[in-house]
């Protein structure tokens, strides 16, 4: 292995270690599952208008829960897990299929 590629994954662990830390930290966290839930919203919804209402943990569920309101239809609340991470959209109501 070279001396630059050493060097080089090297610092990409620093990196991803010190945005694991971070992200333990409750504000950086929130702002990561914000950003992750405004980004899937505006891939899969792009026609509609979502505005942000509240972010909070549910230890019920044990996972984090986003919401949003719109005005054309009622509101969305996404999960997101894991607890530690909060990037990936584990539960929205807007995809569920119709039942009659």
């Amino acid at each position: 292995m070279t001396r630059f590629l050493r060097r080089y994954m090297k610092r990409t662990i620093a990196i991803l270690i010190a945005v694991m830390l971070a992200a333990q930290v409750p504000a950086v966290k929130e702002l990561l599952a914000r950003g992750a839930a405004t980004l899937y919203v505006a891939a899969k919804y792009p026609g509609q208008t979502v505005k942000f209402e509240y972010f909070a943990y549910e230890p019920h569920f044990g996972d984090y829960i986003i919401s949003y309101t719109s005005q054309k239809t009622d509101s969305l609340h996404l999960m997101l897990a894991p607890r530690t991470f909060p990037i990936f959209v584990k539960y929205d109501p807007w995809s569920q299929p119709m039942s009659d």
